[in-house]
């Protein structure tokens, strides 16, 4: 099995806005990977930053260094695959996320603190978490949570069960507080995307050959208050005003309306609007979904 470092340099110019200097800075950063066919690895869409990086290098184990080529990503699955010249390298198996159980081996490979390829060794914690609320830029859902050790460095490496079969993207830890992020290090809570949303984006490439951006028109989604539940006669703040839709937009057409209270998306109890968000941002292009509503009294 092959995992790979990844780092990339970003020359693009920042600017430090302040009473006292404004000036730019490189900055370089990194992640971890898999190869996943002869000149293809998948990764984080975060891994590579929110801009677009200058230059990607990729080390192999054996201290190969590959130039990354190209690359696409969907940034609302926190997924990326890159391109590098070299053919024929060594590629990781991809299991199935519908085989995993709660309590088997989990491995994390990956690139932790920058100290090289490293392995730590847990179970599977939990299936299925989602997160109402985004993590940085992210809506998380589905995700296989386990206690294997997974520090900053980690994100993009694989997960895999006692075949070495890869089930997941490493992706995040909590740490101590509940807060997301690697400041307090690792505490035993760690998330990795499932392989089948991995799979997906995938197979979205090698059909469209390209990660085609879905639509709803739904533009803006408020939370519910107290006052206002109580306004619009409802018994708990639970769900999302909808505030704004996009005219001639799928939603457009249908009975969706400005003013409506969504409910629970395909039978998902939606909580607040990051939740609504959350399960929107999961749904790919040519997907249909039932909505659930309140509206004057009356579901």
């Amino acid at each position: 099995r092959e995992p790979v470092i990844l780092q990339y340099q970003d020359l693009n110019r920042r600017f430090f806005f302040g009473p006292r200097y404004a000036g730019e800075r490189d900055r370089t950063s990194g992640g971890s990977g898999f190869i996943i066919d002869g000149n293809r690895i998948i990764t984080n869409a975060h891994v590579l930053g929110p801009r677009n990086p200058v230059r990607i290098e990729a080390t192999m184990t054996d201290g190969r260094v590959l130039t990354v080529t190209g690359g696409l990503v969907d940034r609302m699955l926190d997924l990326a695959v890159l391109e590098v010249e070299s053919q024929d390298l060594p590629v990781a198996p991809l299991g199935s996320s519908d085989d995993i159980l709660v309590g088997e081996w989990a491995i994390a490979i990956g690139n932790p603190l920058d100290l090289g390829t490293t392995v730590s060794i847990g179970v599977i914690s939990a299936l299925d978490r989602d997160f109402q609320e985004p993590q940085g830029s992210y809506h998380y859902r589905d995700m296989i949570q386990t206690d294997a050790a997974i520090h900053h460095g980690n994100s993009g490496g694989p997960l895999v069960n006692a075949l070495g079969e890869v089930i997941g993207i490493n992706s995040f830890i909590y740490g101590g507080g509940g807060e997301r992020g690697y400041d307090f290090g690792s505490i035993g809570i760690g998330f990795a995307i499932p392989i089948g949303a991995a799979r997906r984006f995938l197979s979205e490439i090698e059909t469209y050959g390209r990660v085609r951006l879905p639509w709803h028109g739904i533009v803006d989604l408020q939370d519910l208050t107290p006052r206002l539940a109580k306004y619009l006669e409802l018994d708990n703040t639970d769900g999302a005003l909808v505030a704004q839709i996009a005219v001639d937009s799928p939603v457009y057409m249908t009975d969706l309306a400005r003013g409506d209270v969504i409910l629970a998306i395909n039978g998902e109890t939606v909580r607040s609007a990051d939740g609504a968000w959350g399960i929107l941002t999961q749904m790919r292009v040519s997907e249909t979904c039932t909505i659930d509503i309140f509206r004057r009294g009356s579901r």
